[in-house]
């Protein structure tokens, strides 16, 4: 009798234990019936044609960066087609990409507005009143004194005739050319531009909150060739880590 008393407790503690163990492996496949499978999971994202590097999941695209390293060509001709490379990645591309993400919803309300605003300007359609939004202002100079942005959008554009909308990091932009003087060489020449801005990021702030943000960006190499256009202390910055 004590030992089939015994046997019948040793029964009653397990049946809880089981019950516990079967509830676990039910919660545990439960959650896993979300889960995408393992090689599904490992499969590569796929990316526009010509990407070379993706940056916080935006792709960059060589030929992008070449047309605008075309245009640092004009200021720096000696320069190599890797060096020419660094220089529109460092100084354009990559702040423009880190200013993108720190106020998504602003950005798109001004670069929404500026769209409307060039539809406007191109229509000859603006209000004849006051305007309640951005005003035109005049600016003079050459790269330096325009900013190279600024500057190389103005080189291709006819007199009066206004340009694409422009981002640089932290703003939108539209210009048109009112004068130009034309310079022994093409990083001479001056002009003075009629220009529209649209600041998604405060003026005060936006270098050191573009540096902030740079430095919590990813990189990822797709394609090694492309790995020494990234200046090494940029790399250190940006994490920079094969696919």
């Amino acid at each position: 009798m004590i030992a089939i008393h015994a046997t019948s407790r040793r029964r009653a503690r397990a049946a809880p234990r089981a019950g516990l163990l079967a509830l676990v492996l039910f919660v545990h496949a439960a959650c896993r019936e979300g889960e995408p499978p393992a090689d599904a999971a490992a499969t590569p994202r796929s990316w526009p044609p010509g990407t070379v590097l993706v940056l916080d999941d935006v792709p960059i695209v060589a030929d992008d960066v070449d047309r605008i390293g075309s245009d640092y060509a004009l200021l720096e001709p000696q320069d190599t087609l890797l060096q020419l490379r660094r220089l529109a990645l460092s100084n354009t591309i990559i702040p423009t990409i880190a200013a993108r993400k720190l106020d998504p919803e602003r950005r798109a309300r001004a670069r929404e507005l500026a769209e409307s605003y060039r539809a406007s300007l191109v229509a000859d359609a603006m209000p004849s009143g006051p305007l309640t939004g951005p005003m035109e202002t005049e600016r003079k100079g050459d790269f330096r004194e325009l900013g190279f942005a600024l500057w190389s959008t103005a080189l291709p554009l006819q007199p009066g005739a206004w340009s694409e909308v422009l981002e640089t990091p932290g703003s939108f932009h539209l210009l048109r050319v009112r004068s130009r003087e034309e310079g022994s060489l093409p990083s001479l020449t001056r002009f003075t531009i009629g220009l529209f801005a649209f600041p998604y990021l405060d003026d005060g702030t936006t270098s050191a909150v573009i540096d902030a943000a740079i430095d919590r960006s990813r990189l990822r190499i797709l394609d090694e060739t492309w790995r020494d256009a990234v200046p090494a202390a940029l790399r250190y910055r940006l994490h920079a880590e094969n696919p």
